[in-house]
């Protein structure tokens, strides 16, 4: 009888040490609180924002003053590649 018990007793207590291991590290490290993200009111995003060609990047050049039929900057187009219409309505659409 004690040898079936030690039988299943041994994995049993082997894998609740194996859990344990695992477990306790993301219980302890789990409890401290991360300090809270500052907000950056950036006047531009890094990175390209698909569809949005009016969003200012911050990894390209400074974007000229927009005026109605003029040549788009490097942003716009970037941000309508592969979208038909997108780059005409930035061209053409209101300033």
């Amino acid at each position: 009888m004690s040898t079936s018990r030690q039988r299943i007793l041994r994995p049993v207590l082997l894998g609740a040490a194996a859990l344990s291991v695992v477990i306790a590290p993301t219980a302890v490290w789990g409890q401290v609180s991360p300090a809270p993200a500052e907000i950056q009111a950036e006047p531009c995003v890094n990175g390209v924002i698909p569809w949005n060609p009016y969003v200012v990047n911050c990894n390209l050049q400074p974007r000229p003053p927009r005026v109605r039929g003029s040549a788009p900057d490097a942003g716009a187009i970037i941000a309508c590649r592969d979208r038909p219409g997108c780059l005409a309505w930035y061209i053409n659409g209101p300033p």
